[in-house]
């Protein structure tokens, strides 16, 4: 898994969860069990995500890139005894492997994903432990209750555990309800408890509720993700409340959730609970009490949003953004042909040795682990070199001083030529590798600024709307609309919906910050 692969599902999901979110606010009049079809929807598409990505037809969008330099075979200048420490420079060293982050986020993700996943697998072994040490109920009130809500058809296991410290279910091929050793002796509320828990097995919601956790373990560093898992449950206990009211006199099913919150298991572990802990249960109570919990789900915005999730979503996880095709590289100039032996003239008087001259060593800075460099540049400037100084030595006995001197001249102004060339080949290479080691991050900051501002206009378009429906005629207006339509719809309800909307704009903007911070956070890396 590479980084850019990171990044882009990190972009995506927000994108994907941000959507679902919206969606389920615009939703807030409608049933508990269309909202939460909406979310399951968004969980099922986020954990098809990295296969989408990887093996669907990708919905191609192109960015401009920067055309990278003219590919050219590099080479080194100096002499043959020179030829070991370019060498050595071109050779990458251990160190340079951490130049690149990739290993570094998969080693961080990996370790994210085996906690949050770890943490499932613990609960629900947790469960499975609890459920093998506890023994079936057998009191009659129990088993009365347990019918009257529709367990014994839909196969439900009603067993007490001394570990439990509330009423759960789980499982589901063999649906499981636990209850604890308090709640088998409160047999008055058996009737309400048994009613939520075995809507919870009817509606599928431990199923769905353990494929959100996984989507929070393979998504762990999107915080839209953990919100999205937050009201997947949320959803759920809402939809079961809903048809536990139904059956159960409403200001008593009420008073059973308040009675039982103190006492609601963890939140780790993977199972429903009547009473799922302190956040969200004042509105479920007063959804319970209002009647607003009984309204019917299946209705044709649900079906809509459903349907607008999945198409929202499905080209999201194809999107791909491909750079530009760049020019075509200039073509790469002949290699330099050695420079041919020099002629010798005829013998002179002797003269005095002269001293071996070696060519000029180039003062043109290299930049630093440049890619492999062939030697054939090498060869020919150490080739010239030899050239030279095997025509001084033969000179020095055979011709006059000035024309051994004229002759070495040229020799070595022949390899400084050859010399220089190579060096400037080297940095054209030099900088290509630069240019295509940064051609990755810079789609990959694309996408991640492409994906926040999707998600700020969304969040600008919940405030925009929760601004008017803070304004009473625009409440008084949507009121009177609801009316014509047959629908009843209360300030409080609207006034609602606005709080929603706001909280589901200030999550998608903090989601967008990050996707911001983390897009400039490349570029910087790039320029640096």
């Amino acid at each position: 898994m590479t980084y850019d692969f990171l990044i882009e599902m990190g972009w995506k999901s927000a994108a994907i969860a941000g959507g679902a979110l919206l969606l389920a606010a615009l939703l807030r009049s409608r049933a508990a069990a269309d909202r939460g079809a909406v979310l399951k929807v968004a969980v099922a598409l986020l954990l098809a995500l990295p296969a989408i990505a990887l093996f669907a037809p990708a919905l191609e969008i192109e960015t401009p890139a920067a055309a990278p330099a003219a590919s050219v075979a590099p080479a080194v200048p100096g002499t043959a005894s020179a030829e070991p420490a370019f060498a050595a420079a071109a050779t990458p060293s251990p160190s340079d492997n951490w130049d690149d982050p990739s290993l570094l986020f998969f080693l961080l993700y990996a370790g994210g994903v085996a906690m949050v996943g770890g943490r499932l697998l613990a609960g629900l072994w947790t469960l499975r432990r609890w459920t093998r040490g506890a023994r079936e109920v057998e009191a009659p009130e129990w088993r009365a209750a347990l019918a009257r809500a529709g367990g014994d058809a839909l196969g439900i296991r009603l067993l007490v555990s001394d570990e439990a410290s509330s009423p759960l279910s789980w499982g589901l091929r063999r649906p499981t309800i636990l209850i604890d050793r308090d709640t088998l002796r409160a047999s008055g509320e058996a009737e309400a408890i048994l009613a939520h828990e075995a809507a919870h097995v009817a509606r599928r919601d431990w199923p769905s509720l353990v494929l959100s956790r996984l989507a929070v373990a393979l998504f762990w560093f999107n915080p839209l993700v953990w919100r999205l898992d937050r009201e997947v449950a949320q959803q759920a206990e809402e939809a079961a409340d809903s048809d536990a009211a139904a059956a159960v006199e409403p200001a008593r099913y009420a008073q059973t959730l308040l009675d039982w919150a103190r006492l609601s298991g963890s939140p780790a572990l993977p199972a429903n609970a009547i009473a799922a802990g302190e956040p969200g249960l004042s509105k479920r109570v007063k959804a319970i009490l209002d009647g607003r919990g009984s309204r019917r789900s299946g209705s044709f915005w649900a079906v809509a949003a459903m349907l607008g999730c999945a198409a929202f979503a499905a080209p999201v996880a194809a999107l791909d953004f491909v750079a530009d095709a760049p020019e075509a590289p200039r073509a790469p100039p002949a290699p330099l042909a050695p420079p041919a032996a020099l002629p010798l003239v005829p013998p002179p008087p002797a003269v005095a040795p002269l001293a071996t001259v070696a060519p000029p060593v180039p003062t043109r800075p290299m930049r630093p682990a440049p890619p492999a460099v062939p030697h054939a540049a090498l060869a020919a400037a150490a080739q010239a070199s030899a050239h030279a100084r095997s025509a001084a030595r033969a000179a020095s006995d055979h011709v006059d001083e000035a024309a051994i001197e004229a002759q070495v001249a040229a020799a070595v102004a022949e390899a400084s030529r050859s010399a220089e060339a190579a060096v400037a080949h080297a940095e054209r290479a030099a900088e290509h590798a630069v240019q295509a080691a940064l051609a990755g991050v810079a789609r990959g900051a694309v996408g991640m600024e492409a994906g926040a501002r999707g998600m700020e206009a969304g969040a600008e378009r919940m405030r925009a709307e929760a601004r008017r429906l803070r304004d009473r005629a625009y409440r008084e207006e949507q009121i009177r609309k609801a009316a014509a339509r047959g629908k009843r719809l209360t300030h409080e309800e609207l006034l609602e919906a606005a709080q929603g909307m706001e909280e589901g704009a200030e999550g998608m903007r903090e989601g967008a910050q990050e996707m911001r911070e983390a897009a400039a956070e490349m570029r910087r890396g790039k320029h640096d």
